[in-house]
């Protein structure tokens, strides 16, 4: 072979190997844009790391006052470890406590630490200061209709700018606290979007004095009204939103409830944990079998939630949903 023809070769060769490259680093070259639809305008796509993208938006389902930051509306997404864009994978909704904001799962939680090595897109949604999940009855402070957003608003959009299993095989929810509430709500209303949710260290009757403190309470100190999210002590909403009543929801839903016992100097968790209990005799009552109370060495803390709780359930995950396909 003369050598010239051996040059032009090695040529190719390298230009070949550099355009196929190795299935690991073609996927780290991948990256998701998003564009406006199902009534999501996108403002700005930020690739944060090498697998979390942060997308800012509109909606007109939720005023950007009544969110975390207050001036910006932000939505996480992260794909899995070596992500083939050409195969539709399964999607974890999660869901931040009250005053926290879908960053939290990525700041304190690390999130991409816990999902690393599992076959997820996980999506980590703002759920506001204080939303408990339900198209609002007052909103004088601004507009909240969080029921409209997670479920006729994101999974849309997740379903259309991402590849998906958009089959309820394909997604998993779950929550820390109020985001507890928030996958459970949503999972016994719309039982046929979701083939596993998980709830840590939440409360699920909305008739309970206690639940009822712990969702109006707070709401006057964020500047919005007691009777925002669900109206008056006897307004219907109440019973609407209840999971309570709505258990029948979860008889195919893999369901799991998780509930801390670092109970000393911490009221919260300590009735988190109460409440998660009784929750969790009521299902057992009404002969819904596949869910369970699991208990972990955590106070109210969204750190050992995740450490503790979502990284022990992710195999479980893995086995209920369907794989990439």
């Amino acid at each position: 072979m003369s050598r010239l023809r051996k040059s032009v070769l090695l040529v190719v060769v390298a230009l070949v190997a550099t355009l196929v490259g190795t299935p690991a680093n073609a996927s780290q070259l991948w990256r998701p844009w998003f564009t406006s639809g199902d009534g999501i305008d996108v403002l700005n796509v930020a690739h944060t790391t090498d697998r979390s993208t942060v997308v800012s938006i509109n909606t007109g389902a939720v005023d950007k006052n009544t969110t975390h930051f207050r001036q910006s509306h932000d939505i996480i997404v992260t794909l899995p470890e070596g992500h083939n864009p050409n195969l539709a994978y399964p999607v974890l909704y999660l869901y931040h406590g009250r005053a926290q904001g879908p960053g939290n799962w990525h700041r304190e939680a690390n999130i991409e630490a816990i999902t690393a090595g599992f076959p997820f897109i996980v999506v980590t949604a703002e759920a506001g200061r204080g939303g408990w999940a339900t198209n609002w009855v007052n909103q004088s402070a601004g507009v909240q209709q969080w029921d409209t957003f997670h479920l006729d608003q994101l999974i849309p959009f997740i379903d259309r700018n991402l590849r998906t299993i958009r089959e309820r095989e394909g997604r998993a929810i779950a929550g820390f606290s109020m985001g507890a509430f928030t996958a459970i709500r949503h999972a016994v209303h719309r039982p046929w979007l979701f083939r596993m949710v998980v709830g840590f260290s939440g409360g699920y009757n909305l008739e309970d004095p206690r639940m009822r403190a712990a969702v109006t309470l707070p709401l006057p100190t964020m500047g919005l009204p007691a009777d925002g999210p669900f109206g008056g002590p006897f307004d219907g909403s109440w019973n609407f939103n209840n999971p309570w009543h709505r258990v029948g929801g979860l008889r195919d839903i893999h369901t799991v409830l998780y509930a801390g016992t670092r109970w000393d100097g911490d009221p919260l968790e300590q009735q988190a944990h109460r409440l998660t209990y009784e929750f969790h005799q009521h299902l057992l009552a009404n002969g819904i079998h596949n869910s369970w109370m699991v208990e972990i060495d955590c106070g109210h803390n969204i750190v050992c939630v995740g450490d503790l709780g979502l990284r022990r359930e992710l195999p479980t995950m893995r086995n209920v949903l369907w794989g990439p396909r």
